[in-house]
């Protein structure tokens, strides 16, 4: 095979030299970028919150999401999953529906895996590999850049929010946890157009996730909370806080020079669909600081861990 297997391989330096059904996958390409990604029943989901199509799906994009964090395109991705023998058909067959609509929509073959019997909870494990010439990091901000944010946040911790409370949560909340986007191509076009000089996704909550591009770049960031774009669907006074702290938007976070970014964002909203919102500023210092109204202790402190004592 060649790049072209990649389906993005327009972006990549490479591609698949031997996919699956050998001992192992051969890639052809320049610098590499991998990452994976856990996803485990009970913690990171539970079956009477969604269907086994879903967590493939989202199993997939998640580990996928880190790819864009760092402005790679998708080049191969391989998957081992645990699933106890009594189920492991039907939800195979589930799991396998997900995964190949995610793999579709990233553009990237499956090279490879495993599969085991697991004694209990169903468990996903997904590698991705992509390809870039200049990878971005979190370690470039400096003093006096801009903090930015894609699309909306707080969705998906508002859908988890709701089903610990027993309830259902509304189609737009739900939709935001089960079918999230890896925002592959928005990376691509704001490392390509714009000066991205640090980047993540955010994965762990805007304030966690931005103490970790404060940390990386030795700088301090300070977020205007009443600027930060809050999922539509959230109301009450725990909206602000969950946009701030809530987990697995899996939206882009990143940093650029004053007065750059801005006067691509109307571009990039018509290009891509979603917003571009400026939240923050670059200081000297450590740490982070978040004024604006709602303090970090308002939502969930540091980051947000769906089930981080197991029943939550």
């Amino acid at each position: 095979g060649t790049g072209a297997e990649a389906g993005t391989a327009g972006h990549a330096a490479g591609g698949v030299w031997l996919g699956a059904g050998d001992d192992a996958a051969v890639l052809e390409a320049g610098r590499l970028v991998m990452s994976t990604d856990l996803t485990v029943e009970d913690v990171h989901f539970r079956r009477t919150w969604v269907t086994f199509a879903e967590v493939g799906a989202r199993a997939v994009t998640a580990a996928a999401s880190d790819l864009a964090a760092m402005a790679a395109a998708p080049v191969a991705v391989l998957i081992s999953l645990a699933v106890a023998n009594r189920e492991a058909q039907s939800v195979l067959s589930e799991l396998g529906d997900g995964i190949r609509e995610a793999l579709k929509e990233l553009g990237a073959p499956l090279v490879g895996g495993d599969l085991s019997a697991s004694p209990g909870p169903v468990i996903i494990d997904v590698t991705v590999v992509g390809s870039a010439e200049e990878p971005v990091t979190r370690g470039g901000a400096q003093a006096g850049d801009e903090l930015w944010v894609t699309g909306v946040l707080g969705g998906s911790a508002g859908a988890v929010r709701a089903w610990m409370e027993g309830a259902e949560p509304n189609p737009g909340l739900r939709a935001s946890f089960v079918r999230p986007t890896a925002r592959i191509e928005e990376a691509l076009w704001l490392a390509d157009q714009v000066q991205v000089r640090a980047m993540i996704d955010l994965s762990d909550g805007l304030a966690g996730d931005a103490r970790h591009l404060a940390a990386a770049s030795d700088v301090r960031i300070v977020i205007d909370s009443a600027l930060v774009p809050v999922h539509p669907d959230l109301t009450g006074d725990d909206a602000r806080p969950l946009a701030m702290s809530g987990g697995e938007d899996y939206e882009l976070c990143f940093v650029s020079p004053p007065d750059v970014t801005g006067r691509r964002a109307g571009e990039f909203e018509e290009r891509f669909g979603i917003g571009l919102t400026l939240v923050g500023q670059v200081e000297e210092g450590t740490g982070v600081e978040i004024v604006g109204g709602a303090e970090e202790g308002d939502g969930f402190p540091g980051g947000f861990n769906h089930f981080s004592s197991g029943e939550g």
